[in-house]
């Protein structure tokens, strides 16, 4: 592969790297509600889902503020083509993985939140893995240094 070759990008990729940004950045938001004004939140469940809301251990916020921060560097390391953004996004999918599965199945949330609480779940999920994938595809066709 010569040098313009790896320097060239379709464009379609920035549109990728784009929304991994800002898929990411909404994730920090989210972050931030749960740590800051979750008691706002809480108010509109019913009384079951507020006492599993309460009961989140705070290591699973710990581990949400890795997955987010991890999602946006790796995010930012795509925007600027950096290889770094495989690393991150791995970590990001490993630990939305334990975050998903201790919140969903080990402490209950599917039972208290229904079916419907999977679909956010679920696309969160699928898109840790999109993510970590594009950077891998990315990196195969020589467009990350």
């Amino acid at each position: 592969m010569n040098e313009e070759q790896q320097r060239s990008v379709p464009k379609w990729y920035w549109g990728v790297a784009g929304a991994a940004l800002l898929w990411n950045l909404m994730g920090c938001t989210i972050f931030l509600s749960e740590m800051f004004a979750q008691e706002a939140m809480i108010e509109s469940m019913t009384p079951e889902q507020q006492e599993w809301a309460r009961s989140t251990p705070g290591w699973i916020y710990f581990v949400f503020a890795i997955s987010v921060s991890t999602g946006v560097a790796g995010s930012v390391c795509l925007i600027m083509r950096k290889k770094r953004s495989i690393s991150l996004f791995a970590v990001s999918f490993v630990t939305v993985l334990i975050q998903m599965i201790y919140t969903m199945l080990i402490a209950g949330g599917l039972q208290v939140m229904g079916p419907s609480g999977a679909v956010m779940p679920a696309i969160v999920v699928s898109l840790a893995i999109l993510w970590l994938v594009f950077s891998l595809y990315g990196n195969g066709k020589g467009w990350l240094n």
